[in-house]
């Protein structure tokens, strides 16, 4: 039988826990979006159509909103359209975005989190009976995972808010199937099977609970293996109805190979052993973090976290304690022992983000212990009712240490998350402040900088914008040292070049640089040509002619640099016919653009082929009939065919 104490069917507890975790958040309420909100609610095209774009962020990856076209940017793609859609219906209600109203609901949504954690916990017989509720289990572990810091990324982050939906519902999944095998009541089930859903739905993560419901129920309950296999299976069922849906949305299950790209390939230059290392590295990380959650950040990229060896003491201390963790609970698992139970619920949510099943596009991040973390909050608060309060024999002092430790654990814990919440003021405060903590990160690096380099240009003129330029050079040489082959930190240099040292050269030699890894960047290419136009072409023809002959080389069918460069031919070097060459080439790859035909009949004219150079002409004026230079080259052209007719009589 599960635990069902009268106490717990007050409001009192809920209610604390409620208003705790406005306590914790309430000063984000008026903060801006921050990192991914800008994806998947202020840039996102399903989102701001309000409930119009429900169809669209339930059809399509989660991304497209975003790029407009469907990519897989990490591996499996990314189909979690629940939160999405709540901040599309949020978007309908206010008719436009609202983070106020978006943060309020994160944290409402995080309260009730803590509540269902001390409703599921007081239906488990480990609490201690009595009328103290508030020093019992379920309580206890809700306080614990609400205050805990290294949540912050999921509660301050407007986007976490499929983390919050994930456990959330996952949790109300397993209350719902537990109410079930005691009362047998066939619409208890089928709840927990829509909670279950809508879990899978917010993310993928809430799969595993096809094992931790099930290891719950043998864990801590009586009820005979058959009256819960149908239950297992009923949820397995719906677990394959979500399958089945991404399966068709994404089209495959997992992407067939890992995308080339350092930052959403962590593993790109590791090898197997590194990876191994790396790996394990990160599981240590993870259990610093919740034991002591300083210093946070929002970016473990390459190489905040660094490749170490499988053989690194680095790697193998969490070898050990993992392997240990995994001995213990193995062998009390006959035994019932709850906090076994507390090992393989921690265990088991990680491993799907671990990077152990595949690679989740970085190396760790805070979001990723949040589901896991409630393993952890529920073996420290068995251990504090059950094994600390044995260290002394009288109840009033056994009372008195049991608050205390409560307090000095709770008492930081909520002083780190309220200053660490700070942090989440907007990107440039976020940026501006990880970066000091994720140091060798290419990410963090090229972020703070853009964001220097914006507030430079924004600054008046003074000791303050020369201070930001400086900073923005400085994280953005950081990145291009940490990685030279990441398009955006190149081409953020590059700007910071211009803008701040007028250093033209060796801003178009950074814009080469991407383009010779990546011919089609836009942002390089447009950049570029906006750089060269600043070029003198009178005093500096050969250099620009050089750079578009490389930037040909690079990208051949580009129209814009044969148009460009058949008129420094023809305008400055007086090479008439490789001035035709590339204007003729420029005009077949873009039919409708009326410049490249206006230059070519004026690069006709001057070879006297004026048939060609009419034809050239009328063809730019039907284009753009309102530039009267081309209907005045078009006279000139005529008169000389006259001329010329003339004169062969």
């Amino acid at each position: 039988m599960t635990g069902n104490g009268h106490s717990w069917r007050g409001w009192l507890p809920h209610l604390i826990i409620i208003a705790f975790s406005f306590v914790l958040y309430c000063n984000t309420l008026f903060y801006d979006y921050t990192l991914d909100d800008l994806i998947v609610i202020k840039e996102n095209a399903f989102t701001k159509k309000g409930i119009e774009g429900l169809p669209g962020i339930f059809r399509y990856d989660s991304f497209t909103g975003f790029f407009g076209v469907q990519k897989t940017l990490v591996a499996g793609g990314r189909y979690r359209p629940l939160s999405i859609a709540t901040f599309a219906c949020e978007y309908q209600l206010f008719g436009g975005f609202n983070p106020i109203f978006s943060r309020l609901v994160n944290i409402l949504l995080y309260g009730l989190t803590g509540v269902m954690i001390m409703l599921l916990f007081s239906r488990l017989p480990v609490k201690k009976p009595g009328k103290d509720w508030y020093l019992a289990i379920p309580f206890i572990a809700a306080l614990l995972f609400v205050a805990h810091p290294v949540h912050t990324e999921v509660v301050a982050n407007i986007k976490g808010r499929d983390e919050i939906l994930s456990l959330l519902f996952s949790l109300v999944s397993l209350w719902f199937t537990l109410r079930y095998l005691d009362s047998k009541k066939s619409h208890l089930l089928l709840l927990a099977c829509g909670s279950f859903f809508l879990g899978l739905l917010s993310k993928e993560n809430a799969i595993m609970f096809l094992f931790i419901i099930p290891l719950t129920i043998w864990f801590f309950t009586k009820h005979p293996l058959k009256s819960y296999v149908s239950c297992t299976l009923l949820l397995f069922s719906t677990a394959l109805l979500f399958i089945f849906i991404r399966f068709m949305v994404l089209g495959y299950l997992n992407s067939p190979e890992l995308p080339k790209e350092l930052l959403n390939n962590p593993f790109l230059f590791a090898t197997a052993g590194q990876k191994a290392g790396t790996i394990l590295l990160t599981l240590g990380l993870y259990v610093r973090l919740l034991f002591f959650p300083h210093p946070l950040t929002h970016d473990y990229y390459p190489y905040h976290i660094p490749l170490v060896d499988f053989t690194d003491v680095r790697s193998l201390v969490p070898l050990v304690i993992y392997s240990g963790l995994i001995i213990y609970a193995l062998f009390r698992i006959k035994s019932k022992d709850p906090v076994s139970w507390g090992i393989l619920f921690y265990m088991s949510t990680l491993f799907i983000v671990s990077n152990l099943l595949f690679s989740v596009g970085t190396f760790m991040n805070e979001r990723f212990i949040y589901m896991p973390s409630l393993g952890f909050v529920f073996i420290v608060s068995w251990f504090l009712v059950n094994r600390l309060t044995k260290l002394v024999s009288d109840d009033k002092n056994r009372i008195l240490l049991l608050q205390t430790v409560l307090l000095l654990i709770l008492v930081p814990f909520t002083l780190k998350t309220i200053v660490r919440n700070g942090a989440w003021k907007d990107d440039f405060t976020l940026f501006s402040t990880d970066v000091k903590v994720s140091e060798n990160s290419l990410k963090c690096n090229t972020s703070a900088g853009g964001k220097y380099l914006d507030k430079a240009q924004a600054d008046p003129p003074g000791e303050l914008k020369e201070q930001d330029f400086r900073l923005a050079l400085q994280y953005l040489h950081k990145a291009v040292s940490i990685y030279p082959k990441n398009n955006n930190s190149l081409i953020l240099l590059a700007n910071a070049l211009v803008f701040y040292k007028n250093d033209y050269k060796g801003a178009i030699d950074l814009y080469m640089n991407v383009l010779s890894f990546d011919p089609y960047d836009k942002n390089a290419y447009g950049n570029l040509f906006k750089v060269l136009a600043a070029i003198d072409e009178a005093k500096e023809t050969d250099y620009k002619l050089g750079i578009l002959l490389k930037m040909n080389n690079l990208n051949p069918d580009d129209p814009e640099i044969n148009h460009t460069l058949g008129k420094l031919y023809g305008q400055y070097k007086g090479k008439l016919d490789s001035a035709a060459f590339y204007l003729v080439k420029a005009t077949k790859l873009a039919p409708e653009a009326p410049g490249a035909y206006k230059d070519l009949g004026i690069v006709y004219g001057m070879l006297h082929d004026y048939p060609q150079a009419l034809q050239a002409l009328q063809t730019a004026f039907r284009l753009d009939p309102n530039d009267q230079q081309i209907g005045q080259n078009i006279a000139v052209t005529n008169h000389m065919i006259e001329q010329n007719k003339g004169k062969s009589r």
